[in-house]
Parts: structure tokens; sequence; C-alpha cells
């Protein structure tokens, strides 16, 4: 599979999703259903426009006969990442998961010195304590520590 092929796929689905929470949205009362539908409607036709440019653009280079592969590795790698986050949110509750992976992601992958990745990890908690203070928001209940 090429990386054009995937592109048009992934394209197709957020034009699924875009037309889907539209007709959803309809179902709202008329006061609730403004933003979601304006949205949907606008995310709609910008992917609609995208996806056509994008099959006309593989439609012309199908006759140069041109086609990268695509790089598996690197987007399994950050699924992981990304997996491996929620999977330690769960178990450990928000805050304590955030300092593992921010750290653990800006070392290992983003190449940080130990100092920068420390600072950076810092500069993001506090900016989710103020957050979590100011919005009053209920994070996700860890399991293990039963937070």
């Amino acid at each position: 599979m090429t990386k054009q092929t995937l592109n048009l796929i992934f394209t197709f689905c957020i034009f699924i999703v875009f037309v889907w929470g539209a007709f959803t949205a309809l179902t709202f009362s008329r006061l609730a259903q403004f933003f979601p539908l304006y949205v949907s409607i606008a995310g709609s036709i910008v992917s609609g426009i995208y996806l056509v440019k994008e099959v006309i653009k593989i439609r012309k280079q199908k006759d140069q006969g041109s086609h990268p592969k695509v790089l598996i590795i690197k987007p399994i790698i950050y699924t992981g990442w990304i997996v491996g986050y929620v999977i330690t949110i769960s178990l450990v509750g928000l805050f304590i998961a955030s300092t593992i992976y921010l750290i653990s992601f800006l070392l290992i992958e983003s190449k940080f010195t130990f100092f920068k990745a420390l600072y950076s990890t810092g500069i993001a908690l506090v900016l989710i304590t103020v957050l979590s203070n100011l919005l009053n928001i209920a994070w996700p209940q860890s399991v293990l520590l039963g937070l």
C-alpha cells in the first residue's frame, strides 16, 4: 500500500466522520445543534475538496508510474507511545502518567537532554494543574492508586 493510498483512506474516514457528525447534530435541539452542525459541515466541505483533489492527483501520477512505499514502523511506534500513555493514565492517574510519559518520550524519541526534558515536563505539569483548577476538570481515576 502506498502513502497516497493510506492518505486517501484516512481522508475518506475523516470525511465520513464529519458527515456523520452533521447528521447527528441535526437530532440535537435547535439551540444545541448550531456549533456541531456548522463545524461538521465545514469539515465535510474541506475534507471533501481535499479528497477529490487527492484522487485527481493520484490518477495523474498513475500515468507516470511512481509509487513510493509506506514506512509503517514509525507510526506503529508512535501509536505504541499513545496506547502506553492511555494505559498508564488508567493505572496511575493523569499527573503521574504525564510525568512518566513526557520525560521518557522527550528523552527517547525527541533526544532531549535530561535537563530540557525535566524543564519541559515541569512546564506541562504546571499547565495541567492550573487548567485543572481553573476549569474544574475531573481527570480520569487511577486503578492501582485509587486516586
